[in-house]
């Protein structure tokens, strides 16, 4: 006779044993477990789609790429370049890129809810197909519906559901669950359609996240602890051909997209990431095993990396003692979660220690284990006790889960939360920063950056910021040594030299700021804003042939830039080429119809030619999109005097003088129209 554990090992004995397990055939209702295993984690996280960006990564993936995303005929292009788009990254995410579009078009471009919706029904997906996982490793159907559903009322995982970016993760974690499960029925049912299946979602999984290069690696693993009869058939090398010409054709594609990009903004990738990451592993069980303290951003703890090794030494241990399934079934289950760590391990971020969200595909291995080392006695009675046990767990879990997941509703609440919970967070301070800054709190936003600096003295975001903040203030020298600090830690960063430019600007430092807006486009060749910039100092220095050849950089840059066409026409109008100025005012007011600065310079052009009915026709332009424009008014005053209507000359006065009683000029006109009617009569 065979010894429990073998026979309870083997998969192949799946109909013997599912019947073994689940006598009685009225509990065998598998679509409504699939249901309620879809619909609970659903409901719980339903209140997000209420929610907005939180500004952490979400702004610079979504909405600094609004007008790339919005626009569908990109989506072949989504498949050619990273994560953050227009920002250098590591990170090549083509079906989250791809995904984030369909978003845009559900609900447009100045909403959210879809990008919610979107997370909550990919959490829905896993629930489901994380319960049917169980059910291949022959968990009872209520008992892998209750862990189903503890794992994804799970507040660990608030981050993957709740903070939009972490789509990615919620991604990969759907399809590895697919292409395991369709891998497994391939071993059991020797169809070639598993195999088709469980290679397409393991490439599909590969275009969510690069954690998924390592699939094959456990489908090995796999094979080797399950299977009775581990010898190497023909078919097999179907299997590796297939996964071959999936990696290929992922690693050209994300050469193609990233190109060199290894170490963007500092971060650092490789075996020195590795080592300092390997806390992560420790912390990760601790928070799976005892969610308290569950930061929006976290920072490594003592009392966590303690408690995370001390659970290690535990699974250590019932993998040699506990004889529910054989050591290489619970290998697999721990080998799961290292395996599907290791690859965000290898990545460091300057001021962030790590993010829970990578977590929650890795955990599903200590799920599983947790589930291999029951006792098969109590699998095999129905345990009323422990089933409300793991009820009230999930309640609870629940009511922790739904409580956190405010934390996720505003950028602000965000912070201020990311904040309370790990005081050493810079980049949380540094973000609250900005935001208050935005919201011209300024002293509130210095404190901010004072405080990322004091935690991470090298953290050039936070320089950078606090001299924005100092402009704001009109501390231009002080704006001038932060970013002096930004360029030491990061001598690439364009903007930085670009905004010293704009501080020296104000200064008057004119050759200090035009040899910074040239530093900035060396960097950053198409630095539209710094061509424009340097062309207005050229300008104020005299130099009016380079501020025009800055303006029309600019615009071969950006053909829709009204400002600079503005700006051109005022040069040529300095070097008295009226019509080339007219030209580049009518291109500008072709570009943006309401463009009052354009209609009032063209019409004061016009007066200077003589053309004063053209001139008051500009005037009238500028008066019917603004009419408090005063100038506008006395402009159109002086030509209608030099018309000889003074009637209408006395007009525009009087409304000058009822805004401005004080408007000299405007008065002195007035009294010589009422002259000019006096001699008429």
């Amino acid at each position: 006779m065979k010894k429990n554990n073998t026979k309870y090992s083997q998969q192949t004995n799946n109909t013997i044993k599912r019947n073994s397990l689940n006598t009685n055939k009225k509990v065998n209702r598998p679509l409504l477990y699939i249901f309620i295993a879809f619909i609970l984690p659903v409901l719980l996280y339903i209140q997000t789609i209420n929610f907005g960006f939180t500004r952490f990564d979400d702004d610079n993936i979504i909405s600094k790429n609004i007008s790339f995303l919005s626009n569908f005929g990109n989506a072949p292009k989504a498949f050619q370049t990273n994560a953050f788009i227009e920002i250098p990254s590591p990170f090549y995410r083509p079906l989250q890129t791809f995904s984030y579009m369909i978003d845009i078009k559900f609900s447009g471009v100045n909403s959210t809810w879809m990008f919610h919706l979107t997370n909550i029904l990919l959490l829905g997906a896993i629930a489901c197909s994380l319960f049917i996982l169980l059910r291949r490793f022959l968990i009872p159907q209520k008992l892998a519906l209750l862990s189903t559903l503890i794992y994804c009322t799970h507040p660990l995982f608030v981050s993957s559901i709740a903070w939009i970016p972490a789509r990615g993760d919620l991604q990969l974690t759907l399809f590895t669950l697919l292409s395991i499960i369709f891998f497994i029925d391939f071993l059991q049912k020797r169809k070639i359609i598993y195999l088709f299946l469980n290679w397409i979602a393991f490439t599909i999984a590969l275009l969510c996240k690069e954690t998924a290069a390592v699939l094959p690696f456990l489908y090995i693993i796999y094979f080797f602890a399950f299977t009775p009869k581990k010898r190497f058939e023909k078919i097999y090398i179907l299997n590796i051909s297939l996964y071959s010409v999936s990696g290929i054709f992922w690693y050209l594609m994300r050469l193609k997209a990233i190109g060199s990009i290894s170490n963007p903004n500092d971060s650092v990738i490789g075996l020195t990431s590795f080592l300092s990451n390997l806390r992560t592993i420790p912390e990760s069980l601790t928070k799976f095993f005892i969610p308290i303290d569950l930061a929006p951003i976290p920072g490594f703890s003592i009392y966590k990396s303690i408690l995370g090794l001390m659970i290690i030494v535990l699974i250590i241990f019932l993998v040699i003692k506990n004889k529910e399934r054989t050591i290489k079934e619970k290998i697999f289950c721990f080998t799961w979660f290292l395996i599907l760590m290791l690859p965000s391990m290898l990545y460091k971020h300057p001021v962030i220690d790590y993010l829970d969200h990578r977590f929650l595909l890795p955990l599903i291995g200590i799920l599983l284990f947790v589930l291999f080392i029951i006792p098969k006695s109590w699998l095999l009675k129905v345990d009323i006790k422990g089933y409300w046990l793991m009820i009230v767990i999930i309640v609870l879990l629940s009511l922790f889960t739904f409580i956190k997941s405010h934390s996720y509703s505003d950028p602000m609440t965000f912070y201020n939360e990311a904040v309370s919970q790990n005081t050493n967070s810079a980049i949380a301070y540094n973000n609250r920063g900005i935001i208050k800054n935005e919201k011209n709190n300024f002293n509130g936003a210095m404190d901010d950056y004072n405080k990322a600096i004091d935690i991470c003295p090298n953290y050039a975001d936070a320089y950078y910021n606090r001299g924005n903040t100092n402009s704001n203030l009109g501390n231009f020298q002080e704006a001038v040594k932060d970013y002096n600090k930004t360029i030491i830690i990061y001598p690439n960063n364009a903007d930085a030299y670009y905004n010293r430019g704009v501080a020296n600007a104000k200064m008057n430092n004119d050759h200090d700021a035009i040899e910074d807006y040239n530093k900035a486009i060396n960097i950053r060749s198409n630095f539209v804003e710094a061509y424009f910039n340097k062309g207005i100092t050229k300008e104020k220095t005299g130099d009016n042939i380079g501020a025009i050849e800055d303006y029309n950089k600019a615009i071969t840059i950006r053909p829709n830039y009204a400002e600079a066409y503005l700006n051109l026409g005022n040069t040529k109008s300095k070097m008295r080429n009226s019509l080339g100025a007219i030209e580049d005012y009518n291109k500008a007011i072709a570009i943006n119809p309401n463009y009052v600065e354009a209609y009032q310079n063209k019409g004061l052009l016009m007066y200077l030619s003589g053309n004063f009915q053209e001139s008051i026709d500009n005037f009238n332009k500028v008066i019917e999109i603004n009419p408090q424009y005063l100038d506008a008014y006395f402009n159109r005053a002086i030509a209608k005097y030099n018309l000889k209507d003074f009637k209408g000359t006395l007009e525009d006065c009087e409304k000058v003088l009822k805004i401005n009683p004080n408007y000299d000029m405007a008065l002195n006109l007035k009294v010589k129209a009422q002259q000019e009617l006096q001699k008429k009569r």
